[in-house]
C-alpha cells in the first residue's frame, strides 16, 4: 500500500521512536518530537506505539491514498478534511482508494502525527528510521516529503482502539515546562534567576527540531563565563551572553559552550515538539524528587493504554 504526496506542507518528515545512544558519536536520540501525541496516533489505529508515522509542523500536507487504509491524526489542532468533510482529531478513520487528505495549518500547538494502520516504510539508519534533517538520515533520501513522493506503508498490525476520555493531552499556544537548576545555575544573577520562573519568554522565527530561541526578559550572569563544550539534552536551556535564552529540541546539538540554566523533567519533553514560532514558553520550578514522581504518575497514567510506551 503507499500513498502520494500532492502538497508536502510547511515541512513534514518521516518518524519513529528516534536512535537513542548515539549522543557520543554526534548524532542526537531524534524521533518525534512530541512522543505522546506519536504513540496515541499509533495506538488508535492498532499499532506499537514506536512505529514511524508522519510528522506534519504548522500544517498544508495535502495526500492523495492509494488503497483503503486505517488512519488517525494526534497532537497539534489542525482542521483535517478527507474528500472535503471534516475529520476528527484522536479517532481512528477509514480512508478509500483516491481519497484525498487536507491538514490545515495549526491552530494551536506545533506538530501533529498522521498514523497509519501499517506504518510508514522507509530508509532505516542505525535502527530507526527518523529523519535527521542537518545530516540528511533516514526518512525518505534523509529529507521533508516533497510534492509528488510515493510513501510505502506496511501491512496492518492489530486492530483500531478508542483514546479513554482524559488521554487527550491538551495544547495550547501557551506551553509550560516544568524544569530544573541546570548545572550551571548558580552562575545566573538573581534578577535572572527569577525572570526565568516569573515571566514568559516567546518562540521566535528562529525555531526548529533542533531548538528555539526564547525572546524575552534579559537572563543575565553574575560575570562573564568561559567554559569548555559540554553535554546537552533535548530541553537543556542555555544562556549565550545576549541573555535571550536558547531551548534545545529533539534534534538538538549534543554540546554547547553556553551556561545550562535549566533543564526541562523527563515528563514534560514532549511538549517540547509542540512550541511553534509566536507561542508563549513559560518556565514553572521542579524539584528533582518531585520530578521522579511526576515521571511515574504520568508512565503509569499511559501504561495499560499503550503497550511499551514511556516518557
Amino acid at each position: 500500500m503507499s500513498l502520494t504526496v500532492l502538497h508536502s506542507g510547511t515541512q513534514t518528515l518521516v518518524m519513529d521512536a528516534g536512535r537513542p545512544g548515539h549522543r557520543h558519536q554526534g548524532i542526537p536520540g531524534g524521533g518525534a518530537a512530541d512522543r505522546l501525541s506519536f504513540a496515541i496516533a499509533n495506538h488508535l489505529v492498532g499499532n506499537r506505539w514506536d512505529t514511524p508515522t508522519l510528522e506534519c509542523a504548522l500544517g498544508g500536507l495535502h495526500i492523495r491514498f492509494e488503497r483503503t487504509a486505517t488512519i488517525a491524526i494526534s497532537g497539534a489542532q489542525m482542521w483535517a478534511q478527507n474528500q472535503g468533510m471534516n475529520l476528527p482529531m484522536n479517532k481512528a478513520v477509514d480512508v478509500e482508494k483516491g481519497d484525498i487528505l487536507t491538514m490545515s495549518f495549526t491552530r494551536a500547538g506545533c506538530r501533529a502525527y498522521l498514523a497509519i494502520a501499517g506504518g510508514v516504510e522507509a530508509t532505516t539508519f542505525m535502527d530507526s528510521v527518523s529523519t535527521y534533517l542537518p545530516a540528511s538520515l533516514g526518512g525518505l533520501d534523509g529529507g521533508a516529503l516533497k510534492t509528488g513522493d510515493i510513501v510505502r506503508v506496511g501491512e496492518k498490525q492489530g486492530e483500531p482502539n478508542s483514546l479513554p476520555k482524559g488521554h487527550v493531552p491538551a495544547l495550547s499556544n501557551h506551553v509550560v515546562l516544568r524544569a530544573g537548576a541546570g548545572p550551571e545555575w548558580d552562575t545566573l544573577s538573581d534578577a535572572g534567576k527569577r525572570y526565568l520562573f516569573t515571566t514568559p519568554f516567546y518562540a521566535t522565527t528562529a525555531t526548529d527540531r533542533m531548538g528555539t530561541r526564547l525572546k524575552g526578559d534579559k537572563i543575565a550572569l553574575n560575570a562573564p563565563l568561559n567554559m569548555t563544550s559540554s553535554p546537552l539534552l533535548p530541553g537543556t536551556l542555555q544562556v549565550p551572553p545576549d541573555g535571550q535564552p536558547i531551548l534545545a529540541l529533539a534534534d538538538g546539538h549534543c554540546t554547547g559552550g553556553y551556561a545550562r540554566a535549566l533543564q526541562v523533567i523527563q515528563a514534560d519533553l514532549w511538549l517540547l515538539g509542540q512550541i511553534a514560532p509566536g507561542a508563549a514558553v513559560s518556565f514553572r520550578r521542579s524539584l528533582a524528587e518531585e520530578s521522579s514522581a511526576i515521571l511515574k504518575a504520568k508512565n503509569s497514567y499511559y501504561a495499560d493504554l499503550i503497550p511499551g510506551f514511556r516518557f
